[in-house]
């Protein structure tokens, strides 16, 4: 599994707007592509900062999203449309005993 992790900072005042657009735009948009497994927020009120989790079963799933799919559904987000301020990539390790 592949965690693709974003960190946001957003205003105080829009960050609950935030939030609520990116689950009806980026979530629901990405439960359509083959191996998204899921996604969680972290909010940090204190930094301005909202984190996202996205799982993946692959990177290669992951991969095959489309830059015209990627801009498709940043245009969507409108005015609270953010600039990713860091993002990372994680592979999950499981070992077997």
């Amino acid at each position: 599994m592949i965690i693709e992790w974003l960190r946001f900072k957003v205003p105080p005042e829009k960050s609950e707007a935030f939030i609520q657009r990116d689950e009806e735009v980026w979530t629901a948009g990405l439960k359509s592509f083959p191996g998204f497994l899921g996604k969680e927020t972290w909010i940090d009120s204190q930094q301005s900062e909202v984190l996202m989790l996205i799982r993946w079963r692959s990177r290669e799933e992951w991969k095959s999203v489309s830059q015209s799919t990627i801009d498709e559904l940043d245009s969507k987000m409108g005015d609270l449309q953010m600039q990713i301020a860091e993002s990372r990539e994680y592979q999950v390790r499981k070992f077997f005993h």
